[in-house]
């Protein structure tokens, strides 16, 4: 060691790292899933599509959907297991009777959401019915059924279950070990939102385009949080997202310049869903929004 150089004692570090459980503490644990989810898009999707390239674009497309989907598993299992040591029941993944029923329930509700959304925007004069340009594109160059199957491969396998798995599931679950409920929705839906600023948002295309279409990701993240907390189960969420991935902006046409203020509208609908679907949860069975729900 040189002379006169200081250096952080071991302590130090480690305290900067772990906590007094000697577990990594929370904000680690979050940029940890943060990176890994992305690691899981942008290394295992891309490897597995560049090395299928060759094969016709459906399967090419579905062998990297499922290694996606199959990789964010694998990444909040080794997460859940060795990096925060809790029981896998916190990450809400339940396979049982009600799976089913919640998932077609969250579907059905993100079709409702999304037409209001559609028809708000049609009314206050920013946008015109009709299929969008890429769906349409889609559809002249590809045939209907093979748009059907690509949009039903990137909504279920590429963003759905592996988002609502990472989100409301692990991060989720520990943003509850140590904050109250409302904060851990709140804070999940700002990561959530926060991801979606590098997100290839074709129509956005200034600075205050991308923002505003991440602030709307953040009203969708505390829709999906809502659907998680309501539940109980990742279930009713990952039908929410599939619906709304799949509807929305597709049978409608945004005018030119509408973008900043058609999303807007989009997110005072999600936010009113939200606080829609809680109410009612509220009214059935009211939860301790100030209890801290642990990990479990």
């Amino acid at each position: 060691m040189f002379p006169g150089m200081d250096t952080m004692p071991a302590s130090r570090i480690s305290g900067v790292f772990l906590g007094q459980d000697r577990r990594l503490r929370l904000a680690w644990r979050i940029v940890l899933a943060w990176i890994g989810f992305f690691g899981c898009l942008l290394v295992v999707g891309v490897a597995i599509q560049a090395m299928t390239s060759w094969l016709p674009e459906v399967t090419s497309n579905a062998a990297a959907s499922v290694g996606i989907a199959a990789s964010a598993l694998g990444l909040v299992w080794l997460l859940r297991r060795h990096v925060d040591r809790g029981p896998w029941s916190g990450i809400a993944l339940t396979l049982d009777r009600a799976a089913i029923p919640l998932l077609l329930s969250g579907i059905v509700l993100a079709g409702v959401v999304s037409v209001v959304a559609a028809a708000a925007t049609v009314q206050l004069g920013l946008a015109d019915w009709g299929w969008s340009a890429n769906t349409t594109k889609d559809v002249a160059t590809k045939g209907l059924a093979i748009t059907v199957i690509l949009i039903a491969l990137s909504t279920v396998l590429v963003q759905a279950f592996p988002e609502e798995l990472v989100f409301r599931g692990y991060m989720y679950a520990n943003l509850g070990e140590t904050l109250p409920l409302w904060a851990a929705v709140v804070n999940s839906s700002l990561i959530f939102g926060s991801m979606h600023v590098f997100s290839n948002q074709q129509a956005a295309t200034t600075v205050a385009e991308h923002v505003i279409y991440a602030v709307a990701a953040t009203g969708f993240g505390l829709m999906l949080a809502a659907c998680r907390t309501v539940s109980g189960t990742l279930w009713l969420g990952i039908g929410f997202h599939c619906g709304f991935d799949v509807c929305n902006n597709r049978v409608t046409i945004v005018h030119h310049g509408a973008f900043i203020p058609a999303w807007l509208v989009v997110l005072a609908v999600l936010v009113i869903a939200a606080a829609f679907t809680i109410a009612v949860r509220q009214w059935r069975a009211p939860v301790d929004w100030r209890a801290i729900p642990g990990g479990t």
